[in-house]
């Protein structure tokens, strides 16, 4: 994938082609987001019943956890003090909305005071305080916190700066707080943990690997099922029948890539490519969004960050394999997260700007592998070693603060450049093209060296390296001691060139199938419903639909996501008997004469017929057959 605006890069962007998804290889960061985030997404995109109260229900279901302050959002649930049974006769954990220390065993698992209770499919690590509680189901959350002396640096380096300190997931909108993360006793607590296993004894289940959706059938305007092929059976080629209807979770890359290939997109490149349309959408595969990162590395010196021979070491061994995941290896590297209302655009800061702007993430590692991050990074070697000195030390002190700009307005797209569906898509995210990100990233920028340099950091020996890249030296001079004049940082022409040389994706694309008002939003590829434009039976629920980036990290919000498109489906269909009388087509020859003819096009060497085909992780519609198809 080529990256126009940066000097020296082809930005490498990998995919969670994996049970679970992007939850299998991302950071294992827990954040919701800021609650004028999905509010945006409601008021300004026609989003309905998207907006943060909405959310905050399935957030609520997805961590079972107890909701936030009235000082953030008057939101109250009742909750029964017996333990109760929903329709799917799964139990539920009673709940006392005046006993904050119902779950005080969960809670110390998982951090003092913590999320902690009893169901939800998201597990994470960190500590807060709640006043109400909701109920419960199975699987159980557990949570944990970093207490680590880096973690504590960096929050007290947001109160000498007059950053509110709390929890971005709870009591405060903006700010910086000790990073919640996905892990559960030494292991990342994914997708697949908390959703999927423990539904695959279900009879109703069936998961194909190394299979590849080739695009979506239909007749009579209405998805009936999808074709496919697997990866490590050559020639094999499947059709999936749906009686019920057709779910794409296939991310947001590959989602637009399978709407194109099925007739679903602008008309234009649909005729370039001679795919016959099904459905003229002009928003599938426009406005791409990403988080792009700027690395700045810090050493310390001071023992208190994470190294190899540290992990390697018998102590970290033992507490780790014979301690239960305990000691450093048993954490996330993610020690801190920021999202800040700081930038001199959008309000800098004041009263008058509404969701934060800087993204920070303090990354505690002080030594990586350079072999396996400039590879990861496409990033040239003697690059890496300006922007990482030092790397080859493998008990080095220090760590990486991740700068970033959370709300970009640069918009770029994924497009299908052939009508087989064997060919990648071109991808460009088009970074930076607008001039307000190229503010906001240099204000991150000086945020991340401004935390840097507080007491709390200078304590532990913190010293920020400034990179001398050969095309960005000339915004910076040598001071007396060779090193470099860092008081020139506040030249916008080199700190615009480290960015375009080191930038690097913060792996959270969204955007593609934008979701919206279709009467009012001619981008809007799925309406509320996350029904797709145009046709019948046919959702995407996957990052893809996000309008726009939230104010963090987008995994959470992904799977909160998918549990409001479960209950939606659910609605639909009732307690799933139904399914049974449906057809798929009605009496009609010309939706015959399509079935038929989609049969046909999928040239399938084997069939099943099923009352519901999903490509979602979250399964929790027990009443239907799904296949899930990867």
């Amino acid at each position: 994938m080529r990256v126009g605006v940066f000097t020296l890069q082809r930005s490498s962007w990998p995919r969670g082609r994996v049970l679970g998804g992007c939850s299998s290889i991302n950071y294992n960061i827990h954040m919701l987001g800021s609650p004028m985030d999905f509010d945006v997404w409601e008021q300004q995109y026609g989003a309905t019943g998207w907006g943060f109260d909405e959310m905050l229900k399935f957030s609520n279901k997805a961590e079972c956890r107890r909701l936030r302050p009235k000082i953030f959002k008057q939101q109250q649930e009742e909750c029964s003090n017996e333990p109760t049974n929903d329709n799917n006769n799964n139990k539920k954990q009673g709940c006392n909305k005046n006993n904050n220390n119902k779950n005080t065993k969960n809670n110390k698992e998982g951090g003092e005071g913590g999320r902690g209770g009893v169901g939800g499919g998201v597990q994470h690590q960190h500590t807060r305080q709640h006043q109400d509680t909701v109920q419960c189901y199975d699987p159980p959350v557990r949570t944990l916190t970093s207490k680590s002396t880096l973690t504590q640096a960096f929050l007290d380096a947001g109160k000498e700066l007059g950053i509110p300190v709390g929890n971005l997931n709870d009591d405060i909108d903006h700010g910086v707080m000790a990073a919640s993360t996905t892990v559960y006793k030494g292991t990342r607590w994914s997708n697949v943990r908390g959703y999927l296993r423990p539904a695959l004894t279900r009879p109703n289940l069936h998961v194909l690997l190394h299979t590849h959706v080739n695009k979506v059938l239909f007749a009579g305007g209405r998805a009936v099922g999808v074709q496919f092929i697997q990866w490590d059976n050559p020639g094999y080629n499947g059709t999936v029948y749906a009686r019920g209807e057709v779910v794409l979770s296939a991310g947001t890359i590959h989602t637009p890539v399978i709407l194109t290939h099925s007739g679903i997109g602008p008309g234009s490149l649909l005729h370039k490519l001679k795919i016959p349309l099904v459905s003229d959408v002009l928003g599938v595969g426009a406005n791409l969004q990403d988080h792009l990162n700027l690395p700045v590395y810090v050493s310390l010196t001071k023992p208190v960050s994470l190294n190899p021979d540290k992990m390697r070491s018998i102590t970290n061994l033992w507490q780790y394999f014979v301690n239960g995941g305990k000691g450093d290896m048993g954490r996330a590297a993610i020690e801190g997260v920021g999202a800040i209302k700081g930038s001199s655009v959008g309000g800098g800061g004041k009263e008058g700007q509404s969701s934060p702007d800087l993204g920070i993430i303090l990354f505690n590692m002080a030594a990586v592998d350079k072999h396996m991050y400039s590879s990861v990074s496409n990033m040239k070697m003697e690059y890496f070693d300006e922007l990482f000195p030092g790397m080859d030390n493998q008990s080095a002190e220090g760590f990486i603060f991740l700068a970033s700009c959370l709300h970009p307005k640069s918009r770029g797209d994924v497009v299908v450049v052939s009508p087989d569906p064997r060919y990648a898509p071109a991808i460009n995210p088009n970074y930076l093209a607008h001039p307000y990100d190229r503010t906001c990233m240099r204000d991150a920028f000086k945020m991340a060296v401004r935390l840097a340099r507080t007491k709390a950091f200078r304590d532990l020996g913190a010293s920020v390296h400034l990179p001398r890249f050969p095309e960005c030296v000339g915004g910076v001079g040598e001071g007396g001691d060779g090193t470099v004049d860092d008081t020139k940082i506040r030249y916008k022409d080199y700190v615009d060139c480290v960015v375009r040389v080191a930038g690097i994706t913060g792996y959270h694309p969204i955007g593609t199938a934008r979701l919206g008002n279709p009467n009012t939003d001619p981008y809007a590829v799925v309406d509320p419903t996350l029904s797709v434009v145009g046709v019948n039976r046919l959702r995407v629920v996957d990052a893809s639909v996000m309008p726009t980036l939230t104010s963090g990290t987008p995994n959470s919000v992904i799977t909160v996501i998918a549990e409001k498109a479960a209950h939606m489906i659910k609605e639909r269909w009732g307690n799933g008997s139904t399914l049974a009388d449906e057809r798929l087509c009605d009496s009609s020859p010309e939706c015959e004469e399509e079935l038929l003819a989609a049969v046909n096009t999928a040239t399938p060497t084997v069939t099943h017929l099923t009352t519901t085909t999903t490509l979602i992780l979250t399964l929790t519609l027990i009443h239907f057959r799904a296949y899930l198809v990867l």
